[in-house]
C-alpha cells in the first residue's frame, strides 16, 4: 500500500464529514460538498512534501480554505440541528469539528493550533450559547419539554 493510500485513508472520512457538515446539501445531495472534499484531499497530497505541519493542521487549514471560498463568507453548516452558524468562527469550528466531524479534544487542537484545553473551553463556551438560544426561542414547561408536549393546563 502506497504512502498516499494510507494519507487518504486516514484523513478522507475526517474531510468528507467536514466538508458536508459546513457546505450541506444543494438540490438534495452532497455533491459539492463531495467536490470540495476530493479538492481538499487532492491539494493535502501536493502539500505534504512541502512542511513539518501536523498532518491534521495541512488537512484542516486546506479543508477550511476550500470550503470558505465555496461557501463566500457566509457561516455554512445548514443541514445542522444545532444552530452553529450564528457561533463566533473558532466556537463554530471546533462544534464543527468535534461534535459534527467526531474529533477528539487532542485532534481538534492539533488541526487548529490550539491547545487541548483552548479547545475544551471554546466547546463549553458554544454549547453554552446553543443551550441559551435553545431555551430563548422555545418555551420549556415546568417538566421540561417544550410546547408540542404542554398539557392543556399547562397552556393556560
Amino acid at each position: 500500500m502506497s504512502l498516499g493510500a494510507i494519507v487518504l485513508g486516514t484523513i478522507k472520512p475526517v474531510v468528507v464529514r467536514y466538508c458536508r457538515a459546513r457546505i450541506g446539501r444543494r438540490d438534495g445531495s452532497f455533491a459539492v460538498a463531495d467536490l470540495v472534499a476530493r479538492e481538499s484531499l487532492y491539494a493535502v497530497l501536493r502539500a505534504l512534501p512541502e512542511g513539518d505541519e501536523p498532518l491534521l493542521a495541512v488537512t484542516y487549514r486546506i479543508a477550511a480554505e476550500l470550503v470558505d471560498e465555496e461557501l463566500d463568507g457566509a457561516a455554512g453548516c445548514p443541514d445542522s440541528q444545532l444552530d452553529v452558524a450564528a457561533l463566533p468562527v473558532g466556537e463554530r469550528e471546533v462544534i464543527v469539528l468535534r461534535v459534527l466531524c467526531g474529533l477528539t479534544a487532542e485532534q481538534t487542537a492539533e488541526a487548529t493550533g490550539n491547545a487541548p484545553s483552548a479547545v475544551r473551553l471554546l466547546q463549553h463556551r458554544a454549547l453554552e450559547k446553543l443551550r441559551k438560544a435553545a431555551q430563548v426561542d422555545g418555551h420549556v414547561t415546568r417538566f421540561g419539554h417544550g410546547p408540542v408536549m404542554e398539557t392543556l393546563s399547562e397552556r393556560g
